[in-house]
Parts: structure tokens; C-alpha cells; sequence
């Protein structure tokens, strides 16, 4: 019997948004920020759960998921203004087609390398989705295809973060090959271009409550219409993905009700990690350990073939290395590591196409993930 029971929502609702601040304030420490937030948002409370200080299944938990996570989608995606990408991301815009190729063509050799069990096609959907959009498009496309499993879900979250750190050292070791600077030369690389201008912060905007209002009615209003839209059509499981057809219409053709929406990114964020905490309290070890092995497997080859493509093809393209490196990253890693390397390397002007690109990623990771998972199928029968 667990320290807090199931059927004691208020103090189990207390602990899981107290692990959620602990992990949104170790993100801002030099650890935390190795480790990353949701892997924190995972670790902790499958320590707790596994220690039984808290539940491992409860009402609550079903709750964030069935309501907190449709209502998610769309807060983060009300910036993925497609217009503004194809506009300003120049030649960015073709280094990230080619890196979420890359990656979908390394989904595919992999998925015939390793074995996955019985979700192979859910699980490397999911995880393609994942590593050309972000955590957001892992969540939406498990939750189309349908991962219920706790074990299996935090076991490729955990492959995920994983591979995710092998993805970094592999991109940042590629200025230091020589044949790989050869083949493609970068003007960022060897000081041509001049950077002392250009700035790479990017301004927060202010905290507005009724703007903070409008943000989650219009992601509300969101989810009911995609509800009611796909019971009407008969089409309860592809819900997820009408939530984010729908947000992308909203994104992209209703941007002066947007201008009267603010914090809609952070409250969004907010509720994913309380989905993790609530995913990582499910897991048992002993479960994750064994399922978490191929699906890394699975992932260290699938990132392999995407550098591979991105020198060879990239080469013919004649692109620059730097592009491809942050587009690679915005793909992969999404577009707040994409900005985080371009400002750290000194590529101002590289840090707006990266965030640009990376939300791109977001805008069509689930459907390409689903897609592929389908194909799998498709294959398999």
C-alpha cells in the first residue's frame, strides 16, 4: 500500500505538481539541465512510485491524460506560424527538409535491424515523431497510436532522452572531422561571417492573465470541436491528430485573435510535465530496463543513418555546415537547443531560422510519425 493511496487525489495532486516545480527549477541549475526536464519529470516519480511513496495507477493520472494533454497541443502550437517559416528561414528551410528525411529514412533501416516486439510500429512512429518534432509529437502520436502501456511508454521516453544525448556528441564532433569539413565548407565556421551584430535573445512576453485566458479557451474550444467533429465522423482515435490539424489552422490563419493570447507556450509546457509526472509514476524498473535496451538501439541507428545522409547528401547540396548542424538539431533536439547551440557557437543569424525550422518540426512531426506507423503496419500484414 502506497504512502499516498489513489483515492487521495488532493495530497496526490499536491505531490505531482510539487515534482513538477522541483523539475522546472533543476532545469535552471547545471545538472538539471544535462539531464533535461522531462527526464527529471520521469526519474523522480518512478523512484516514488517503485518506493511506494506514491500510486502507480489512480484517477488522477487517467485525468491529466484524457484532458490535460489534448488541451496541451494546441497552446504549444499557436506560434507555428507556417507563413513566417517559409518567409524567413532562407536556406535553413532545406537543410531541415533534408535532416527530417534523413531521419524518417533511418526510422525505417532501423525498424528492419531491430526488433521492438509486439508495438514495433507504435513505438518507432512514436519515436520518429519525437526526433523531427519533440516531446509534444511523442505524446500526441503514442497517444494516436495508441501506447497505453506505462512500462513501454516511459521505457522509449527514456530511449528517447538517451539517444537524444548521443544524437548532441555525435553533431558537435562533426566540425573536428576533417573530411567532413571538406565536404561541407561553412562560412559561420571559418570567421567569414561577420556576427558582431544581430541579436540572439529573444524578448518574453509580459504575463497578461486574460490574455493567459484566451490562450486555454481557445485550446479548449480546440479539443470540444475536434471532439465533436471526430464523433460525428466516427473517428474517436484520430482525435489527437484533428487537435492538431485544427491548432495549426487557428496558428496560421487567425493571427489577430493570437495577437490577445499570451503564455500560452509555458502553460502548455506546464500541463506536458504533469503528464510526465504522471507517465513516470506508472513504470516499474524492472520493466523499463528490459524494454528501454532495443528501443535504443533502435534510435542510435536511426541517428546514425540521419548524419550520414545529411554529410553525403548535404555535399551534393552544397550546404553549409552550420545550417545543417542547427537545422540537424532542430529536427532532432527541437528548437530550444537549436537556438541554445547556434547563440553558444556565436551564429546569431542562425538562432531565428533555427527556432523557426524547429517549429516546423513540431507542425508535422505526429503526422509523419503516424504515417510511418501505418506503412509499418501496412508492411506487416
Amino acid at each position: 500500500m502506497p504512502l499516498i493511496g489513489s483515492d487521495q487525489t488532493l495530497a496526490l495532486s499536491a505531490l505531482v505538481m510539487a515534482i513538477v516545480a522541483f523539475g522546472m527549477w533543476a532545469e535552471r541549475t547545471r545538472w538539471g539541465a544535462r539531464l533535461g526536464g522531462p527526464v527529471l519529470l520521469l526519474a523522480v516519480p518512478m523512484v516514488l512510485a517503485n518506493l511506494n511513496v506514491m500510486p502507480h495507477s489512480a484517477a488522477l493520472y487517467d485525468g491529466v491524460a484524457v484532458y490535460v494533454v489534448p488541451a496541451a497541443i494546441p497552446l504549444l502550437l499557436l506560434r507555428a506560424d507556417l507563413r513566417s517559416i517559409l518567409r524567413e528561414s532562407g536556406t535553413m528551410l532545406l537543410a531541415f527538409a533534408l535532416a527530417a528525411g534523413a531521419t524518417t529514412v533511418g526510422a525505417l533501416v532501423s525498424v528492419h535491424l531491430v526488433d521492438l516486439g509486439a508495438k514495433e510500429a507504435e513505438i518507432a512512429g512514436t519515436i520518429l515523431s519525437s526526433y523531427i518534432g519533440g516531446s509534444l509529437n511523442f505524446v500526441a502520436s503514442a497517444e494516436a497510436l495508441g501506447i497505453r502501456d506505462s512500462s513501454v511508454y516511459v521505457a522509449s521516453l527514456a530511449a528517447d532522452a538517451v539517444g537524444a544525448v548521443f544524437f548532441l556528441v555525435a553533431l558537435m564532433l562533426l566540425p573536428a572531422m576533417s573530411f567532413v569539413r571538406k565536404s561541407m565548407p561553412s562560412k559561420f565556421l571559418d570567421g567569414s561571417v561577420d556576427e558582431s551584430t544581430g541579436d540572439a535573445t529573444h524578448q518574453a512576453t509580459a504575463f497578461h492573465l486574460p490574455h493567459a485566458a484566451n490562450g486555454l479557451a481557445i485550446s479548449l474550444a480546440i479539443c470540444a470541436a475536434s471532439h465533436a467533429l471526430c464523433a460525428w465522423l466516427n473517428l474517436e482515435s484520430l482525435y489527437i491528430l484533428v487537435v492538431t490539424a485544427i491548432a495549426l489552422v487557428v496558428a496560421n490563419f487567425a493571427r489577430p485573435v493570437l495577437r490577445h493570447v499570451s503564455a500560452d507556450f509555458e502553460i502548455g509546457t506546464l500541463f506536458m510535465y504533469l503528464f510526465f509526472v504522471c507517465i513516470g509514476a506508472g513504470a516499474d524498473f524492472v520493466e523499463v530496463a528490459g524494454a528501454a535496451l532495443p528501443i535504443l538501439a533502435y534510435i542510435i541507428i536511426m541517428v546514425i543513418v540521419h548524419l550520414l545522409l545529411l554529410i553525403g547528401i548535404g555535399r551534393m547540396l552544397r550546404l553549409d555546415l552550420a545550417e545543417v548542424m542547427i537545422a540537424s538539431n532542430a529536427c532532432i533536439l527541437g528548437p530550444g537547443t537549436a537556438a541554445a547551440l547556434a547563440a553558444s557557437k556565436g551564429w546569431k543569424t542562425l538562432v531565428a531560422p533555427g527556432i523557426l525550422v524547429g517549429m516546423l518540426g513540431y507542425a508535422i512531426g505526429t503526422f509523419i510519425g503516424v504515417s510511418v506507423a501505418a506503412l509499418l503496419k501496412f508492411w506487416a500484414a
